[in-house]
């Protein structure tokens, strides 16, 4: 198998590294997953199918007798750690990653609902990039070799906006595969009015070699609304199946929505009755799931695209532009609201999961009085829950040089002191320590990161330090965002002239997107 790869006119590019690498890695993502805190288990279920299809011999390890070859990981949104959960216990095969962000899936969060899934690809890219494992793993590229997306429903968004990052970064993806996609953006599935949780409409990349959708839909009504709608795309490969897997009539014992994933699943194992979740596969009453309602036979069609199985892919389709910019902290400047919910209009994406500690019921955005051209920003005063606030991981481009924000300090204190903080899960390096002695109006300061620290993920805390006498100051925080290194900002905004991807098909031709 040959990686996909391209040239991209963004000189802020990754830095090699001496890592050894997978042989090829697939990320699959779950969509709405009510009142859970981890994926379904056809996530995994899946992932070991694809371990099987690729020559693990093992059943994901369970097999006495036989070596185990490639390994599925769970991700923690708590630790940022890629956990093992079956297979070989070292880098010898191929690599499936279960992400997790099913906490916030279902919307059920305190504050607005706005920008969760964006919020959690911003978390999945930093996993990506900068991996965290333990024991044997500990330094394997999850990128260096072919790289596809499988996602699910709400599921699709986070993929979506985590290979847009990828783009940005210069690095290819080989394949991106949508199952029912379901962005909760307002337009499909309204039981109880237009709901918006921000969710952006999922995008066939430039850095995407091949890019394949399977979809159905049962048109909402009562109950109907309540099996989720999926929706065409403009990818690749575009195929409708609810002739094949609709039940007889309107009425299906099991929800189409969750079917789409099973029979993907049953492309992968084509000997498999089932997700191994409770959802059957290819038995509904007088139909076919495969070779009917003009959906190929099973070994024909959905897994055969992959890298893994080698089939002929259809000709591409052209792809957009990334627009997303490595120097953005996600709701740094706290404009993420949700105006439909009674809550202010306050939105905790970006601060919550994943390394943020924004879980209490006090709301620390502000409004009065903010700096010009900004609505919302941050305030941190006195009490536990609210002198300190901690973002979730992000990945800090090889580009950046350093953080800049605007600030006031609002009440000023002699005694206390703002202490902004990058944290890596192990160790933690201060950045800055700030004098709060004096009062000032809203200005822009900026304070370099050390070179040490680039290229990887960290979270970023603010915090008030009364020097174990209390704070006393009232200070204000908005527009937090990194900026390059100067030389990095001329490249960047020359490679913006003139951005394109070439992409490397597994049969060695090359195309632009």
């Amino acid at each position: 198998m040959k990686r996909a790869t391209f040239a991209l006119l963004v000189s802020a590019l990754i830095a090699g590294a001496p890592y050894s690498a997978a042989a090829g890695t697939t990320v699959i993502s779950h969509g709405f997953a009510a009142n859970a805190t981890t994926p379904a288990l056809w996530t995994f279920t899946m992932a070991e199918a694809i371990l099987a299809a690729a020559g693990d011999p093992s059943d994901c390890g369970a097999i006495g007798g036989e070596t185990p070859v490639g390994t599925v990981f769970l991700y923690s949104p708590d630790l940022g750690t890629w956990d093992f959960y079956c297979g070989s216990d070292t880098p010898n095969g191929e690599i499936a990653l279960v992400f997790n962000w099913a906490e916030e899936s279902d919307g059920a969060n305190t504050g607005g609902t706005q920008g969760f899934a964006e919020a959690a690809a911003d978390a999945l890219y930093a996993a990506l990039r900068d991996p965290w494992f333990a024991g044997n793993f500990a330094g394997v590229d999850l990128l260096a070799g072919d790289i596809h997306f499988i996602g699910h429903s709400r599921g699709v968004v986070v993929n979506s906006d985590c290979v847009e990052r990828l783009a940005v970064a210069g690095i290819a993806v080989d394949q991106v595969t949508t199952l029912d996609p379901h962005p909760v953006d307002g337009t499909l599935d309204n039981p109880l009015g237009p709901l918006d949780w921000g969710d952006r409409g999922p995008v066939t990349w430039t850095n995407v070699a091949f890019a394949d959708n399977y979809w159905r839909a049962d048109g909402g009504g009562f109950p109907a609304y309540f099996d989720f709608d999926g929706m065409p795309l403009d990818v690749d490969l575009d195929l409708f199946l609810g002739d094949a897997i609709e039940g007889l009539g309107d009425f299906d014992p099991v929800y189409e929505h969750v079917e789409t994933h099973a029979w993907y699943h049953g492309t992968i194992d084509w000997t498999a009755n089932n997700d191994g979740d409770g959802t059957p596969i290819d038995n509904e009453a007088f139909t076919d799931w495969y070779a009917f309602g003009g959906v190929p036979a099973r070994d024909r069609t959905g897994f055969y695209y992959s890298a893994i199985a080698q089939g002929a892919r259809p000709d591409p389709v052209s792809g957009v532009d990334p627009n997303w910019s490595p120097h953005e902290i996600y709701n740094g400047d706290f404009e993420i609201v949700n105006d439909e919910a009674a809550n202010l209009g306050i939105g905790y994406a970006g601060w919550r999961f994943h390394g943020g500690d924004k879980a209490g019921t006090v709301i620390p955005w502000s409004f009065a009085d903010p700096p010009a051209g900004s609505t919302y920003y941050l305030t941190l005063f006195a009490g536990s829950s609210n002198s300190s606030l901690t973002h979730n991981r992000l990945f800090i481009d090889e580009s950046v040089g350093a953080i800049e924000l605007t600030r006031r300090i609002a009440i000023a204190s002699a005694n206390d002191r703002l202490q902004i903080v990058l944290a890596d899960g192990i160790v933690e390096e201060t950045l800055a320590d700030l004098d709060l002695s004096a009062s000032t109006p809203w200005e822009v300061v900026s304070f370099d990161i050390p070179a040490a620290s680039v290229g990887r993920t960290h979270a970023i805390r603010f915090a008030l330090d009364g020097g174990g006498d209390g704070v006393e100051a009232v200070v204000d925080l908005d527009d937090l965002h990194f900026v390059p290194e100067p030389a990095s900002a001329l490249a960047l905004a020359a490679g913006c002239v003139g951005l394109f991807v070439l992409a490397r098909r597994r049969d060695g031709s090359e195309r632009i997107r």
